[in-house]
């Protein structure tokens, strides 16, 4: 229930920015602003924004019960991460497929979706509180720079996406992640500042 809210929200967003007004003050406003203390550039961030409404509209026209909504979409950078849990291999591929097909900017796919039994009210209760843990202990922390990460919970594993200044700020990330109450996995897709993938 709790992941559905969320994904018709985004929903709508996307509907605000197919028709015109929210890319300004979405892209223009709230992302620059956030975008000036990231380590991706300006540029970089809006781009994502867009890549990002293009997908959620792309899985929501290919499947909007089994794929958009149990499909968590983050991208930094143009390197797309895939988290939730479907029905059916083929729907874990679909996603992927359409993950790439979305846009000839998307530089790579991280899929992690699992295959398995919808998430119970339960299990999706106990990763809204994880995610709500570690974002706390992340805005907490002075030498962790929150805004440069993001973070997706599913079936109480934790996947880590973002970028990090140095090892010293990734594994204070990786350990925040760990010590959460009832994860039971971390799973890390952050990358450093000076990785050869950026470039």
């Amino acid at each position: 229930m709790l992941k559905c809210i969320n994904k018709y929200l985004a929903l709508f967003i996307i509907l605000l920015f197919l028709g015109g007004c929210a890319s300004a003050l979405v892209g223009g406003v709230a992302t620059v602003g956030l975008a000036t203390v990231q380590e991706r550039s300006v540029k970089d961030a809006a781009i994502d924004l867009k890549l990002e409404l293009q997908l959620q509209k792309s899985l929501f026209k290919s499947n909007t019960e089994k794929l958009f909504v149990n499909v968590d979409v983050q991208i930094i950078e143009q390197r797309v991460l895939l988290v939730g849990n479907v029905a059916s291999q083929e729907l874990r591929d679909e996603a992927a497929k359409i993950a790439w097909e979305s846009s000839p900017k998307i530089k790579a796919v991280l899929n992690e979706v699992t295959v398995g039994k919808n998430a119970s009210l339960v299990s999706e209760a106990k990763d809204a509180r994880i995610s709500l843990s570690l974002s706390g202990l992340l805005i907490a922390d002075a030498e962790v720079s929150d805004i440069n990460f993001t973070h997706s919970v599913s079936q109480q594993v934790i996947y880590l996406f973002g970028i990090a200044s140095n090892e010293e700020e990734l594994n204070k990330v990786i350990h925040h992640a760990r010590t959460v109450k009832g994860v039971t996995k971390v799973i890390s897709h952050i990358i450093l500042k000076n990785d050869k993938r950026r470039l």
